[in-house]
């Protein structure tokens, strides 16, 4: 069956020829903007421009109707007038199209008995063969053809793990921004928009079933068919995770879902329940869903429940136990033999060991660090050890008191040797290790170290570590990323990510 699934979207994802009915010259317009964007990320197959004026746009032939065209067209991507979009399919079914996305919109999200037919209509064209993603979509990113969405011309060319499927093609196009610098990969991300064919279950089976996709996440606002939605997820539970954003559970909510895709949202209850009961993580927000994600790449499946919190400064203490003990963590006083190590080190004044490790000092150089690292990692009590540093916008404060401000600030970065340090504890002890290096700094004027946060964010990413810009983030991507995986041991399947 699995194979049966993959070939029948393989049109969608790997087409050898595609068509953009509605090319434009006029860069404003989308049948340009998708033409370009296809051309810039660099599509491996044949591209062929449709316009009934013919010509050339952005250097290719264009062709008056896809009769013209004499080679075989796989897929085609319809940016044309809602009420010619019938027209159009029936070429695309006599030329032997076997995938089409639609990118117009103008149909079921109207909210007018006109928008809802003529909607029924294209959709009856799926049952004559050919596989419909949309309408009102932004289309299909997959990285290993070149295909990609509306807005999507510098998105990353690099395949990876992640399967993503949204209603909302805005925000697939943000994420294939975001998800750049966050080392995030993915094999395919799809915008279906009203999904009036190919729609959320489907493509939660394909992304079940692709072999290159081993992490499934999407953002929801309706499934029209829910109980299949479900069926699906009970039926794969624990083969691979699935982090959904599940939108519209408010009335409010819920109106806004009508008027954007035109789908049924649900009543909160129902959906939050048979989610969990799939085993699926729920997140709350697109920030949510991006950290989860990011917690599920760059953390090893031992990272456990009970944190020790390092750092300095005002950065950690009760108000962090807190909030790490309200999302289901822990932060266990160290244990008698390491807290006299460490006492033996650092002076009582000033200094609170136990756990959060707090040295009160925000400039806390890597020889010190160290030594609470190897005391976190040493300890039986702990899983996972989270170091926070907060001296970025003192490092500017350092170099301007040395009048050294024609320097890099990476001149004055303890990076390489905390690097060094949490390599070598993470080697030594088998424990995960996450960084927070909070970005709070709003001038203007220190435009470079914004630039210096991401240089040693992208090295700590590098050596797969992961780095939050706060505590709190953190924390709650690590509590969903433990009971998904407390979850797996429990329940015991068959196959999990973390066998994977």
């Amino acid at each position: 069956m699995a194979t049966d699934i993959l070939k029948a979207f393989k049109p969608l994802f790997y087409p050898r020829s595609l068509a953009v009915i509605g090319a434009s010259s006029d860069t404003t317009k989308f049948g340009n903007i998708i033409l370009s964007a296809l051309l810039e990320i660099g599509f491996e197959g044949q591209i062929y421009p449709v316009n009934t004026e013919g010509g050339e746009i952005n250097g290719l032939k264009t062709y008056r109707s896809l009769e013209e065209i004499h080679g075989e067209v796989d897929f085609a991507v319809l940016t044309i007038p809602a009420p010619a979009v019938k027209s159009s399919l029936e070429e695309c079914l006599r030329k032997g199209v076997r995938g089409v996305e639609i990118l117009t919109s103008g149909f079921r999200e109207t909210g007018t008995p006109e928008g809802r037919q003529l909607e029924e209509e294209i959709a009856r064209f799926a049952r004559r063969g050919i596989r419909i993603l949309g309408p009102n979509c932004f289309g299909v990113y997959c990285p290993e053809s070149g295909l990609t969405i509306l807005p999507g011309q510098n998105f990353s060319r690099e395949t990876g793990p992640v399967g993503f499927l949204s209603q909302s093609g805005g925000l697939c196009a943000d994420l294939g921004q975001i998800a750049k610098g966050l080392g995030i990969r993915f094999s395919k991300m799809v915008s279906y928009g009203n999904g009036c064919d190919v729609a959320a279950g489907d493509l939660l089976e394909y992304f079940f079933a692709d072999p290159k996709t081993r992490i499934i996440a999407g953002y929801l606002e309706g499934v029209d068919d829910g109980p299949r939605f479900l069926k699906i997820l009970r039926e794969n539970k624990g083969k691979k995770p699935v982090i959904l954003w599940k939108a519209g559970l408010t009335e409010t909510g819920s109106r806004a879902v009508m008027s954007h895709t035109g789908s049924l949202s649900g009543a909160a209850e129902v959906w939050s329940s048979g989610l969990k009961q799939a085993g699926v993580v729920q997140a709350g927000s697109a920030e949510e869903m991006i950290d989860v994600l990011y917690a599920f790449l760059y953390l090893p499946p031992n990272a456990g429940p009970r944190v020790a919190l390092l750092g300095g400064g005002g950065a950690i203490g009760v108000a962090a136990s807190d909030s790490l003990d309200r999302l289901g963590l822990s932060v266990p006083v160290l244990s008698p033999p390491i807290l006299e190590k460490l006492r033996a080190v650092f002076p009582p004044v000033g200094n609170s060991l136990k756990n959060p490790v707090d040295l009160g000092n925000p400039m806390i150089p890597p020889p010190m660090l160290r030594k609470v690292m190897e005391a976190a990692g040493e300890d039986e009590r702990i899983d996972t050890l989270i170091v926070i540093q907060i001296l970025f916008y003192i490092l500017y404060q350092v170099r301007h008191r040395l009048r050294m401000d024609h320097q890099p600030l990476s001149q004055f970065s303890f990076q390489p040797e905390l690097l060094k340090t949490c390599r070598e504890i993470r080697e030594k002890y088998q424990k995960a290790i996450i960084l927070v290096l909070p970005d709070i700094v709003t001038d203007g004027k220190m435009i470079d170290l914004e630039i210096e946060w991401r240089r040693e964010r992208d090295h700590y990413q590098a050596a797969g570590f992961p780095v939050f810009k706060t505590l709190d983030r953190a924390a709650q991507a690590l509590s969903h990323f433990v009971k998904y995986h407390q979850r797996l041991r429990a329940e015991g399947p068959s196959t999990s990510f973390a066998e994977a």
